[in-house]
Order: C-alpha cells, then sequence, then structure tokens
C-alpha cells in the first residue's frame, strides 16, 4: 500500500466522517493525522519501521525474547529452553529462533556478539533501545497481569453468550 501524504488523510477522514455522520471528534482527527503523517514519510507502509516493530510487538517469541534479555546476554540454546521452560507446550524450533533474533537484530534491538574463549560461541543482548522496548512489553505484561481477572470474566461472557459471533 502506497502512502500518499495528505491524500491519505482525506481519505481516513472520509471514513471517519461517514461513520460519525460528519462530526469528527477533534482527538480522532489529531490520532489519524499523526499516524497517516508518520507512515507517509515512507514510500509504502510495509517499508516504515512501525510496522516492524508492531510485528515484533505481536509475535510471541519477540516479545519472550525482550523479556529474557533484560536478564542479561544469553547464547541462542539459554533462550531456546528458556523459552521451553516458559511454554512447553509451545516449542521453537532452532530455526524459528534465529529468524526472530536476526529480525530483532535487523532493527537494532539485540547485539549478537561473537564469543571467542575455549569454545566459539555467540551470545545475543538487548541494545539501548531494545532495553527501552523491553521496558514496554514489560509494562504490557504487568498490564495484563493486574487486569488477568477481568479478561477471564469478559471470555467467560464473550464465550456464553449465543451464537457464533457473540453478538446474541
Amino acid at each position: 500500500m502506497t502512502i500518499d501524504g495528505p491524500g491519505s488523510m482525506s481519505r481516513v477522514r472520509a471514513v471517519l466522517e461517514a461513520a460519525a455522520g460528519g462530526d469528527v471528534r477533534r482527538d480522532e482527527r489529531e490520532l489519524f493525522e499523526y499516524v497517516s503523517a508518520l507512515v507517509s514519510q515512507t514510500p509504502s507502509v510495509r517499508d516504515h519501521p512501525i510496522v516492524d516493530v508492531v510485528d515484533h510487538v505481536g509475535n510471541y517469541w519477540c516479545n519472550w525474547l525482550l523479556v529474557i534479555l533484560r536478564a542479561g546476554p544469553y547464547r541462542p540454546s539459554t533462550m531456546r529452553r528458556l523459552l521451553m521452560a516458559f511454554d512447553p507446550s509451545h516449542p521453537i524450533s532452532q530455526r524459528m529462533l534465529t529468524l526472530n533474533l536476526r529480525a530483532l537484530e535487523r532493527d537494532g534491538l539485540v547485539s549478537r556478539q561473537v564469543i571467542d574463549d575455549d569454545r566459539l560461541h555467540v551470545e545475543y543482548t538487548l541494545t539501548p533501545l531494545g532495553r527501552e522496548l523491553s521496558e514496554q512489553v514489560m509494562t504490557l505484561v504487568r498490564w495484563v497481569d493486574d487486569h488477568a481477572e477481568a479478561i477471564r470474566r469478559a471470555r467467560v461472557a464473550f464465550d456464553g453468550a449465543d451464537g457464533p459471533d457473540g453478538a446474541g
């Protein structure tokens, strides 16, 4: 999808006006203007760093890697064992671990260091940028923990509703 700056916002504004009967709230307009301006800085939405970072945060493994690496540098084999200790029912393959670490490294969130001591090996650590994102992930983790019971109740209510879409 190509973003064309002001044209993008006019399309967004048209959707908002149609949904709100022409009365778009100021906070709504400001939010979408901000996001439209951000993504219009690149030739394609898919090229903007927002997409990749949101993909990391929405990625099961990347989230846990960002959390694990808060404790310090680890070898991939240790990270893999930690991931499997967290969730034995959801094992990660070596290939998937490598792909996720490379994606985080590409965006400057982790750094890879080759250690040449008794045995040559690799360790990963959070960069300052990665530590900052990891703090945001931990904020989300804490928020979920604080609201876990309300989320469970909402799920029970939704799942108990009549109809396949929970609409009743």
